[in-house]
């Protein structure tokens, strides 16, 4: 499935337990930064999990990691991130465990 993040297209991959575990070790998701692509393992499919994977692609095509912020701007940074994009991102998650379990009928 494709979501759109700040106008990027980035690819979501459900995988099997045991081919996820194969390729990243015990993680539940992660988000490949570079290549735009975000692995989630089938037995962790549901919203925190894919909304603590958006929140890095979002971080990423923010430039997140690129500031250097104090405390306070980082609370900013996240109460901003959340007040402009997560409806977006609840929306999207919604979607994709739709998505996912209407494919597992």
């Amino acid at each position: 499935m494709i979501v759109k993040v700040v106008n990027k297209k980035w690819k979501i991959t459900v995988r099997t337990d045991k081919i996820h575990n194969a390729r990243f070790g015990e993680t539940h998701g992660i988000a490949m930064l570079d290549d735009r692509k975000i692995h989630i393992r089938r037995s962790s499919m549901n919203s925190e999990t894919i909304l603590h994977e958006l929140i890095h692609a979002y971080q990423h095509e923010l430039s997140f990691h690129e500031l250097q912020l104090d405390d306070d701007q980082v609370e900013e940074w996240f109460a901003e991130l959340f007040g402009k994009y997560g409806r977006t991102m609840i929306k999207d998650a919604d979607r994709l465990l739709t998505y996912y379990r209407e494919r597992k009928k």
